[in-house]
């Protein structure tokens, strides 16, 4: 299908969804944000898609929101909208990618403002060495979006967090793997074909056990009920062991042969 402000491409089992703005760095708006919603939808119900990756064309990432549409706004006198405000439960941007099939983020360039709070709810964020990194919403008269408070938290430590928000710095792509904001930075020449590498290492996993330990991840990363956690991991794994692909993982070891998982799926 043919979009305005991305692109879509199917490399083998990884779907690469390509923010297509780059004369504005690819500044997000509410066509973006409903063609990319659109798209990993798509990609999530192909059955021979296993990895989404997300990145940027051009030489950044995402500015932020397009502040033009903005002051668009303004002059209608309504209020201003970048998509990925408020939307009931399960219908979300960080709902969608919750559970969605995983989601590689390979970040190029800068990634401000909600182009960074949309790579947060992603399984993996990597990052070109060129990146840099804003949560600059102070700076504009805003505050931080797409449930940006829990997951930076999370993922950098509340200290961190707090400092990035507070501050409106930018944090450049070695600070932002040391903070763990991002896992791995690689020359930016390099940045596609190491999250190719890494989708196609993803993908020859079982997506029933990866969309299993997704969950799991999500509900139990911050319950403070042990008990609740072991019930849900224990509920997974049976459903896991229930699976033919845990079938052919045991055979597979028996046989000291490299299961194939999408050949099972298949049948």
């Amino acid at each position: 299908m043919a979009y305005e402000q991305i692109l879509a491409e199917r490399r083998g089992p990884v779907t690469v969804l390509t923010l297509n703005r780059p004369e504005k760095l690819n500044a997000w708006t509410a066509t973006m944000s409903a063609e990319l919603r659109e798209a990993i939808q798509q990609a999530n119900a192909d059955p021979d898609v296993a990895v989404i990756v997300l990145t940027g064309a051009g030489r950044g990432f995402c500015a932020g929101a397009d502040i033009s549409n903005w002051n668009q706004s303004f002059q209608r006198g309504s209020g201003p909208s970048t998509g990925g405000g408020a939307a009931p439960r399960g219908d979300s941007w960080v709902h969608l990618l919750q559970q969605s099939k995983p989601v590689i983020a390979a970040v190029n360039g800068v990634a401000v403002g909600i182009g960074l709070t949309q790579v947060l709810p992603a399984d993996i964020r990597i990052a070109g060495e060129s990146a840099r990194f804003g949560a600059v919403f102070a700076k504009m008269g805003v505050v931080p979006e797409l449930a940006s408070t829990y997951f930076l938290a999370q993922i950098v430590g509340l200290g961190a967090a707090l400092e990035m928000c507070l501050t409106a710095r930018m944090v450049d792509a070695a600070e932002a793997k040391q903070i763990g904001l991002v896992s791995r930075v690689v020359p930016d020449a390099q940045l596609m074909e190491e999250a190719l590498t890494l989708a196609n290492s993803i993908a020859a996993l079982p997506p029933t056990q990866l969309q299993l330990a997704k969950r799991l991840f999500s509900a139990n990363a911050v319950e403070q009920d042990l008990d609740a956690v072991i019930s849900r991991e224990g509920e997974a794994l049976g459903q896991a062991y229930a699976s033919p692909e845990f079938r052919e993982a045991v055979t597979a070891f028996m046989e000291k042969r490299q299961p194939d998982f999408r050949a099972v799926i298949a049948r």
